[in-house]
């Protein structure tokens, strides 16, 4: 059932004028069939040479332009608007919200971790001055940083707790 379709069907196929059922077996048999492919892109060429000549784009575009400034209302002027309305002062933020602000807080905050060893306790780097030189003094020395963290939250979590059960404020 795969006829090849003259060129009258192939020129009502461009010009959208089949049924749909009959547009669906068109482009069904468009798929492999050559000859009727060849005739398809006939009528597209024969439909191109029957339209208009694409217009000059620098014209086109005054004459699109002159018609829009014509079917625009009547607005004032940008210009007599920013002449009328008072200067605005420039707005300033505050200075603790200031990105200076903050990069010198996280600089002295740095400073202040790598001065107290902060730092070298969280790499399980030694000071200098507790090195011990045997393995036995190194065990014994050696406490993980988590646990004296936890020691110290449970000191101040001790301290707390008994004026918070007094009805105490903190």
């Amino acid at each position: 059932m795969n006829q090849h379709r003259p060129l009258n069907i192939w020129m009502q196929y461009v010009n959208d004028e089949l049924p749909p059922e009959e547009r669906e077996r068109c482009e069904a048999h468009l798929d492999g069939c050559d000859a009727c492919l060849e005739l398809y892109m006939e009528c597209i060429g024969q439909m191109a040479a029957g339209l208009p000549a694409l217009p000059d784009s620098d014209a086109f575009a005054a004459a699109v332009m002159q018609r829009w400034t014509e079917e625009q209302p009547l607005a004032p002027r940008a210009e007599d608007d920013l002449a009328n309305q008072p200067p605005e002062r420039k707005r300033r933020i505050p200075w603790t919200q200031s990105p200076f602000f903050h990069y010198a807080v996280a600089a002295a905050i740095t400073l202040l971790l790598m001065s107290t060893g902060v730092f070298q306790s969280l790499m399980g780097h030694p000071e200098p001055g507790r090195m011990s030189h045997s393995a036995s003094d190194r065990a014994e020395a050696y406490v993980p940083f988590s646990e004296i963290l936890l020691e110290k939250t449970i000191g101040i979590l001790d301290s707390i707790q008994p004026k918070h059960e007094r009805g105490g404020t903190r």
